[in-house]
């Protein structure tokens, strides 16, 4: 196989395994009923999960993170991510330190 034709089809298999994980999040399941669900087991799953993580971790795209700004909820709050059913919220006057931590930990779900 040359080595253009390996890359699609890594690059498909990271989409849909992205996909997948997505989804997995998104469906307010356990990973093991997800992927009971979807016939796939469970190591394959963290494989899979494993693999995209490292290939956004080595990517140096831009990834926008959607923000939202609700002043009627909380004067206090400047910013609220939300990632799957994770959400975080940055209030006022939040130093570096305290986003620094709050992104790692972003980027680990």
């Amino acid at each position: 196989m040359s080595k253009g034709i390996q890359i699609i089809k890594e690059n498909n298999n990271l989409a849909e395994w992205s996909r997948q994980v997505e989804e997995c999040r998104n469906s307010g399941l356990s990973v093991r009923s997800w992927c009971e669900r979807h016939q796939i087991a469970v190591s394959t799953f963290h494989y899979r999960r494993q693999k995209v993580w490292k290939a956004l971790q080595n990517s140096s795209q831009f990834v926008e993170v959607p923000l939202s700004f609700d002043e009627s909820h909380n004067n206090n709050i400047a910013a609220s991510v939300k990632i799957g059913s994770i959400c975080a919220e940055v209030h006022n006057g939040a130093d570096e330190a305290t986003l620094a931590a709050l992104f790692r930990i972003l980027k680990s779900c």
